[in-house]
């Protein structure tokens, strides 16, 4: 692309590497993936599970281990019944929002791993807490295990269709997929009926059920809407195909055309008959059903282009642009060269082209062929329609139409320029004059000359520079080294031919390196450009946040553009947020007039460019482009043109840098719909664990509570005290239990919430440790507690009530998950500037592969206590959260001489 961002294009006839390279993919993926078949419709009801489920029985018949991973279960009976001689994989159950919902199962198949798999609705949503949210994604996991994929899939779920479709039908369909799971496709096969026969089937009940016909036959099942469907389906097949076409036809360097589909392409001057072209043109395309292009070739003497005349041509790429062509420029000084091999390569079956009458006075043309009839014959698979001019529209190729034009490009001159001619004329004769005190020959003096116009031509710009070095080197040879010496006569007549040939010699190499000095500034150019345009796309992957990628892109288009630059995002309400404003000049409300944000509005709501320079609400001040995706509209960006509109070449740069800011946005926006979903996977798994735990712990100490309470009350006269006390003793300690199981969820949940604050005092170490043992004495009247702290005053900064929690929770775990009698140890000291608590016993100790999930919620070990009440696994948690808070750190290990030991640190300062 050259820097405006209109497509710039450099013709070669070797083989497209990217062609090449897309058909050795392609082919290294078949070998070492699975094939994906897609069995393809226009509606539902044309047959498709029917004929994938036929083609399943054919390649059983054939050897090959083929098993059904999941049909809808809604298909009619007719097709069910081919089930039957078919392995059906069992479905796997979701529960969600009260329901179980049947979902393939995509483990069990990749461990069942047959040779081909049938997975009906490639389009598909899956149940949350599935592996993947798409079920192409599962397809996807299936095809890299090696498996052959058999799917179905209708028009109206291809992402690039989907607004066409719900135009047609009223219906915006949510599940898609995108449109390269269609086109990297092993095989499509289309499953086509005639409408007229899918509303008998329709009709008859065997499409839909009752409760869904009414709606179906108000959007999709009309005659008009199932035409319309199955032209869209036939063509996006057809598509397809031709890109396969395109890819065998490029890599293989075959260059011929092969019309599987019309594409046309217009050839675009500067010439005001060139908008008749346009339209004849589009006007083609239009009834052919085709793309078309609109292209323009850029020569080297485009710079001398008169302001006017430019003008002309933006305004005739423009019409092209608004009449739906796709506008390229192409670079070279052989125009039908260049419409030749670009036709060639695309695959172009039509070329419209104008035709200027000549002046009756162009008799230098009268030998020479113009450009239509050259195409002509160097066309020979393409249609050429010429649209004929009048002698008034004529205008050369040279795009140099009137006087001033023409003596700009050959009469330019330049103080500067001559001034280094001089220099350099100085330093050839130097050279000559050392090369004839020498004795050379008369032919390396010449050389010499002729060395100087190079560098003359080189270091000066325009040809007449070139010219005028050229005449003065041939005047300086016959000056100083002709006889007569110093004079500009010559007595030998031989002469009479050295001056014209070393002049012609002298121009004609002054003009070859003029035009290869250009064409070197032009490469430079695009060079620059496409360096620009991997930095912007480079500068997107490297930043984060929304308003990041806004900033990054309006820096290079300020850079480029040199306006003001304005960008709306939108929320997640779909709603407008607060402008983001660059600017160059003073007068910035002018962008920020309510009339200005209607424009935006507008442009946000509909997805299309408006504002000054287009036919939609063309008073604006500035310039609107939605940032838009397949799939949403992520904002507005509006560049100001109070004094000049921009052209097309900077319309085309616009839209290039929005791209990929729209690119960025929408990677950024589904990276936070993931973390989201990440997050609420995580929610709905610690719903679950909590719900199943609470159930159980919750259940037990109610359920003794109520015995032991229901006991006494029925029998409180016939038992004795002894057996009393006990029973009092068990609602005690159940209660106890309940009130920490409580305590614990509280405490969860106020540091998921982030409130949990810290307030951290001087607090003595010993007093901690003595509150958690008096809060646990109860409980652990069969174990032995001992306490070893340091002899001194022991202060550290913390906050004394959660530690004491930390404490009372470990304590409390090795309670319970220690025999009676056990030894638990406490343990204080400070090392490195931090002070460190352990709680250890003599116990069975940890085991081994439960240490790096010891402190995860919900995890608990089987092997505790006789008490049934383990707990829900969140004591510890509670207890890392709440060291982690004060800055210090938690871990778990095994004591050498036996038993488990919980160490914490927390920092003096």
């Amino acid at each position: 692309m050259d820097r405006s961002g209109m497509k710039n294009i450099n013709l070669e006839t070797r083989p497209d590497p990217e062609q090449l390279l897309a058909k050795i993919k392609s082919e290294n993926d078949l070998k070492s993936k699975g094939m994906l078949k897609i069995f393809f419709g226009y509606a539902a009801g044309v047959g498709k599970t029917y004929a994938m489920l036929d083609a399943a029985h054919v390649i059983k018949k054939s050897g090959i281990d083929v098993v059904v991973g999941y049909i809808e279960p809604h298909t009619r009976p007719e097709t069910l019944a081919l089930l039957d001689g078919l392995e059906v994989l069992e479905t796997k159950d979701i529960f969600y929002r009260g329901i179980y919902i049947k979902e393939f199962d995509l483990e069990a198949a990749l461990k069942r791993r047959p040779e081909a798999m049938l997975v009906d609705e490639l389009a598909h949503t899956n149940a949350p807490g599935s592996k993947y949210k798409k079920r192409w994604q599962d397809i996807y996991e299936l095809l890299d295990a090696g498996i052959d994929v058999y799917t179905t899939v209708n028009v109206q779920h291809i992402e690039s269709l989907n607004d066409i479709v719900a135009s047609i039908t009223n219906v915006f369909v949510k599940e898609t997929i995108p449109d390269k799971v269609f086109d990297e496709a092993g095989q499509v096969e289309i499953i086509d009926i005639e409408p007229e026969d899918l509303l008998k089937r329709f009709e008859a009940g065997k499409v839909y059920r009752k409760d869904q016909a009414k709606r179906a036959q108000n959007n999709f099942f009309q005659k008009e809407n199932l035409v319309a469907l199955r032209e869209i389906a036939l063509r996006r097949t057809a598509d397809r195909v031709n890109k396969e076409v395109e890819i065998a036809r490029l890599s293989k360097k075959n260059v011929k055309i092969l019309p599987t589909k019309e594409l046309l392409l217009g050839c675009i001057s500067p010439s005001p008959a060139s908008a008749k072209v346009v339209r004849t043109a589009a006007r083609m395309a239009d009834s052919l059903q085709a793309k078309w292009i609109a292209a323009y070739v850029q020569t080297s003497e485009d710079k001398y282009m008169d302001k006017k005349i430019q003008e002309q041509l933006q305004k005739n790429m423009a019409l092209a642009e608004q009449l739906g062509a796709e506008v390229v420029k192409l670079h070279g000084d052989d125009i039908v060269e260049q419409l030749v091999n670009y036709g060639n390569l695309r695959n172009v079956t039509k070329i419209v082209i104008g035709r200027n009458q000549k002046p009756k006075n162009a008799l230098f043309n009268i030998f020479k062929k113009d450009i239509v009839n050259r195409l002509l014959d160097l066309t020979l698979y393409i249609d050429v329609h010429v649209i004929p001019g009048t002698p008034q529209d004529y205008q050369n190729r040279k795009r140099t139409t009137n006087k001033n034009a023409d003596l700009l490009l050959k009469f330019t001159f330049s103080k500067i320029d001559f001034l280094k001619i001089i220099g350099v004329l100085c330093l050839a004769t130097a050279l000559a004059y050392a090369f004839y005190a020498v004795g050379f020959a008369e032919a390396n003096i010449i050389m010499a000359y002729i060395v100087g116009v190079l560098v003359m031509t080189l270091i000066t710009k325009g040809y007449l520079m070139g010219m005028i070095g050229s005449v003065l080197s041939v005047l300086a040879f016959n000056y100083f080294f002709t006889e007569p010496i110093f004079t500009f006569s010559a007595y030998d007549a031989g002469y009479l031919v050295t001056f014209p040939i070393m002049l012609s010699v002298a121009l004609f190499t002054s003009t070859l390196t003029s035009r290869i000095q250009h064409q070197m500034v032009t490469s430079l150019k695009r060079e620059e450009y496409t360096q620009m345009l991997y930095d912007i796309t480079r500068s997107f992957l490297n930043v984060s946040s929304r308003k990041s990628i806004v900033v990054k892109g309006i820096e290079y288009l300020t850079s480029i553009l040199k306006r003001d630059i304005i960008v709306y995002l939108s929320d997640e309400d779909d709603n407008l947020m607060e402008p983001i404003l660059n600017t160059q000049g003073k007068r910035t409300q002018d962008l920020l007039d309510k009339n200005e944000e209607a424009v935006v509005n507008w442009v946000f709501k509909n997805g299309k460019n408006a504002g000054v320079g287009t036919d939609t609400l063309p008073g604006s001040v500035a310039y609107y482009v939605p940032i838009k995706t397949h799939q949403n509209i992520m904002g507005v960006i509006g560049v100001k043109c109070c004094d000049e509109m921009l052209d097309i070449d900077q319309r085309h740069f616009l839209e290039s840098v929005t791209a990929q800011m729209a690119i960025a946005l929408e990677r950024e926006r589904l990276t936070e719909q993931q973390e989201e979903t990440k997050i609420e996977i995580e929610r709905e798994k610690l719903r679950s664990n909590l719900l199943r735990a609470i159930s159980h712990d919750l259940r037990s100490p109610l359920a003794g509570i109520a015995g032991a309470t229901t006991t006494i009350i029925e029998n409180k006269e016939t038992l004795d005290q002894e057996t009393m006390n006990e029973l009092l003793n068990g609602i005690y300690e159940d209660s106890e239990w309940l009130t920490r199981l409580v305590e614990n969820l509280l405490s969860m949940t106020r540091i998921d919430e982030g409130k949990l604050q810290l307030r951290k005092t001087p607090e003595m170490v010993e007093e901690i440790i003595s509150e958690a043992i008096q809060h646990v004495k109860k409980r652990a009247k069969e174990h032995v507690i001992k306490v070893k702290i340091p002899e001194d005053i022991f202060i550290v900064p913390m906050d004394g009530k959660l530690i004491e929690q930390v404490l009372i929770n470990l304590i409390d775990n090795a309670i319970k998950y220690t025999p009676k009698g056990t030894t638990i140890e406490i343990k204080a000291f400070t090392a490195e500037e931090s002070a460190y608590m352990e709680v250890s016993d003599n116990g069975e100790g940890l085991p081994q592969d439960s240490i790096k999930h010891i402190f995860d919620r919900f995890y608990t070990l089987e092997n505790g206590s006789k008490d049934s009440r383990r707990g829900i696994g969140l004591g510890l948690a509670i207890c890392k959260s709440i060291v982690e808070a004060h800055g210090g750190e938690i871990e778990a290990q095994n004591k050498k001489e036996g038993g488990a030991l919980f160490r914490f640190s927390l920092p003096l300062n």
